[in-house]
């Protein structure tokens, strides 16, 4: 009788621990992979300058105009999982009326000087906000990554970017 319940209770401990293992793991696969990966990039954008104020990136040039913007990350996983958060991005008076002209962006990740892929187009509001998850191939090796953002209709330019303001390899908030 008491093997019985000794059994029983090392039966429930074990099926207890179970439990509370397989709830603490379950975010950490919530995306197909464990924690997601490891992150490659983890930066703020900031809008472009017109050259030379901000660099060429991969032989794709600043916007003419100055952008602004608030508070816009990106974050990109070595799995290709990308989190694309994009706040009042705009061209300020003088030269703009601080209306975003554009309607949908594309982000695209650089590595080594090298254009690597982008995203699918997202929409990008006049406030200038709009946001993505997406998955994108990420090559093996991706020394430098950058994230440029470029309108989806024309990828001769971008206009805000990690290129200045980056936190890279696993830096930053998971």
């Amino acid at each position: 009788m008491r093997t019985t319940r000794t059994i029983r209770a090392l039966t429930t401990s074990a099926a207890l621990a179970l439990a509370v293992g397989g709830f603490a793991a379950a975010p950490a696969f919530a995306d197909g992979t464990p924690s997601g990966g490891h992150i490659l990039l983890n930066a703020e954008l900031v809008g472009s300058m017109p050259a030379p104020s901000s660099p060429v990136v991969a032989g794709i040039n600043p916007g003419a105009a100055p952008w602004v913007n608030g508070p816009s990350r990106v974050r990109v996983r070595d799995t290709g999982n990308i989190t694309v958060q994009i706040r009042g991005l705009v061209i300020p008076p003088p030269r703009g009326t601080g209306v975003n002209p554009i309607p949908s962006v594309v982000a695209t990740l650089v590595c080594d000087q090298q254009v690597a892929t982008s995203t699918a187009p997202f929409a990008l509001s006049a406030a200038g906000d709009g946001s993505t998850r997406d998955v994108i191939a990420v090559p093996r090796h991706c020394d430098d990554p950058v994230v440029l953002i470029q309108p989806a209709a024309n990828r001769a330019v971008y206009i805000a970017s990690t290129a200045e303001h980056k936190r890279s390899h696993g830096e930053g908030d998971d």
